[in-house]
């Protein structure tokens, strides 16, 4: 790979991503989240969030044929497991639901592209983005745990890696997993903000509920630390910084946006979409105002923009 492609990053170039951000209009720099499950047989509504919903593999083909149709750049596939245990040990293994829909999805759209949450929560008894030892937070662990969902991730055809748990050392601990064989797998790291606005995805993974974060989030108003710790992925190879919550992290991307060297991406959380679906207010359009928060983003410096309310984009 040459240098200059390191330099950027392997997004800049990657054959389906760099389609997208060469497209002028917005709905082609969107990515919509989708949670598949093994036990869905079709589509299932989150109980106190009716508007989003769990697919089965075949509804999320289904989906990812829509979303090309509309012209999106990509999905984000979250996996949603009633298996738990103390090692997330579902997560990686090849025939597990996530695996098969970036299959399923790949052979049906493979001019589509596939992003996929690489993290330990939604599977663990105990809902942290760490596993646990006799002494604690046992970083060593996890970070093998994630490589190896990103490698099964990789293997089935993934576009982009997104280790999301804020572990420090995953980008780098995930690319040297992948080795030469999957290296121009874009691996992407995650700048999250403290915030109020994770309630509805983790709810809708079926995550268990935690009190307090084992992994420590950014402060929301420490601007100066969330712009260390993008340098910091950055200098670790990633390839791509997503910054979250969306509209919160606005400014953070703006930041970035003027020293990156590669794309940026902002990620709307569902609690962000859900005031644009639950609206009874007649005198607002919700779509259309929800099309202008996603439209900032793309003015504060994102290439990317990720959000369940990528549909609106395309409404007329």
């Amino acid at each position: 790979m040459r240098q200059a492609t390191l330099a950027r990053g392997r997004l800049a170039e990657h054959p389906v991503w760099s389609r997208a951000l060469a497209n002028p209009d917005l709905a082609g720099r969107l990515i919509l989240p989708v949670i598949v499950g093994s036990a869905i047989e079709d589509r299932e509504k989150v109980e106190g969030a009716p508007w989003l919903e769990r697919l089965s593999v075949t509804e999320v083909v289904r989906e990812a044929r829509s979303a090309a149709s509309a012209g999106l750049a990509g999905l984000l596939l979250f996996g949603m497991s009633d298996r738990k245990d103390e090692h997330a040990m579902l997560a990686s293994e090849p025939d597990h639901v996530v695996p098969r829909a970036i299959r399923a999805v790949k052979e049906a759209v493979p001019e589509l592209g596939v992003a996929t949450d690489v993290c330990v929560c939604a599977y663990t008894s105990h809902g942290q983005c760490v596993l646990f030892g006799e002494h604690g937070a046992d970083v060593a662990s996890t970070l093998e745990r994630l490589a190896a969902i990103a490698e099964v991730h990789a293997d089935a055809g993934a576009d982009m890696l997104i280790p999301s748990g804020m572990l420090e050392g995953a980008v780098r601990g995930i690319r040297d997993a992948l080795g030469q064989r999957r290296a121009d797998t874009p691996i992407a790291a995650m700048v999250k903000l403290e915030s109020a606005l994770y309630v509805t995805h983790r709810s809708a993974v079926n995550a268990i509920p935690i009190s307090e974060r084992a992994v420590p989030l950014i402060p929301a108003d420490d601007a100066a630390a969330a712009v260390a710790r993008a340098r910091r992925d950055m200098a670790d190879g990633a390839d791509t910084i997503i910054v979250k919550p969306g509209a919160p992290g606005l400014d953070i991307v703006a930041r970035l946006a003027a020293f990156a060297d590669r794309p940026l991406i902002s990620y709307f959380t569902a609690d962000e979409h859900a005031p644009f679906v639950t609206t009874t207010e007649a005198a607002l359009d919700p779509t259309a105002a929800e099309r202008e928060h996603l439209a900032a983003a793309r003015r504060a410096g994102a290439s990317l923009v990720i959000s369940s309310g990528a549909w609106s984009v395309t409404e007329s």
